[in-house]
């Protein structure tokens, strides 16, 4: 039977980085509170296609009978994720020290905000935790419609659960503030979009991505459009003005992009039609032999 996950989180993260692990091949059981989750309420679908699959127990980990069920259940479990403040489980009596006698083997990890001791009791979310990485101004407005310091705590838990597997066990704190500074490096200029060689075109139908950033790439697709002479205009300005962009951009509106996806992938060009909706996908994203 593959590895059991015990899921004792809420929101979006916890249950995120639970999802990513049962994409691996876990088995994943949602213990949840009796008051439920805000997230089942005010965006039920988002609930749902995170829960999928997961097995669920409602357990009141207040009560002794709730206690001693997490503790049955801790016995057959190999990686605990939990998103509550610091100290809480330890105040319940079925904190990581008590939990890992139960089952010496137990990955247990929390998922925290921030590791100084005067926010460690503080509560978060994606925002404050971009707003302390300094990172709101730089991804305004992506913040508004992607949850990044999420999906990169998401990401950090999952890891921690595999190195806790990797090791035998283990009880690690994930802090939420820090896994938003990954995507804290500085911005390259020449992805901006700017450049004839990457951004969006417009398509006879819809809109294509060109990222033929690297120069053989990008002599390979003038090559196939059968246009040498852009061959020096890679790095030059995405303008109107700019001829040669204004050749390019006419070239693009010639064909739908589903036509354009299809030249691209003949000729191994970087190229994507832009979907209108993000594509679900089951399963880990990668392939081992």
């Amino acid at each position: 039977m593959p590895p059991l996950v015990l899921d004792l989180t809420r929101l979006v993260p916890g249950p995120l980085a639970v999802q990513m692990l049962q994409r691996m091949g876990f088995r994943a059981m949602r213990i949840s509170a009796p008051g439920g989750d805000m997230l089942q309420r005010v965006a039920p679908e988002i609930y749902q296609a995170l829960q999928a699959d997961k097995e669920s127990r409602t357990l009141d980990l207040k009560t002794s009978e709730g206690q001693e069920q997490l503790l049955q259940l801790v016995r057959e479990t190999a990686v605990l994720i939990e998103s509550n403040l610091p100290g809480t489980m330890e105040r319940l009596g079925v904190g990581p020290e008590v939990l890992r006698v139960a089952q010496p083997k137990l990955v247990y990890v929390r998922m925290a905000g921030f590791r100084e001791d005067a926010w460690k009791q503080s509560p978060g979310h994606d925002l404050t935790y971009l707003a302390a990485a300094g990172l709101v101004g730089r991804l305004e407005p992506v913040w508004r419609h992607i949850q990044l310091a999420d999906l990169c705590g998401a990401f950090w838990t999952a890891m921690a659960a595999l190195d806790g597997l990797r090791r035998g066990g283990g009880f690690y704190e994930v802090y939420l503030g820090e896994a938003a500074q990954t995507v804290g490096l500085p911005s390259p200029p020449f992805l901006e979009g700017n450049s004839c060689c990457y951004g969006i075109y417009t398509a006879a139908d819809g809109h294509i991505a060109l990222a033929a950033l690297e120069p053989h790439l990008w002599q390979r697709f003038c090559s196939a459009a059968g246009r040498e002479d852009w061959a020096a205009a890679a790095m030059s300005p995405a303008k109107k003005e700019n001829s040669a962009y204004a050749e390019i951009c006419q070239f693009f509106a010639a064909r739908t992009a589903q036509e354009w996806e299809q030249w691209a992938g003949e000729k191994r060009i970087p190229l994507r039609a832009v979907k209108s909706e993000p594509q679900a996908v089951a399963g880990a994203p990668w392939r081992v032999s």
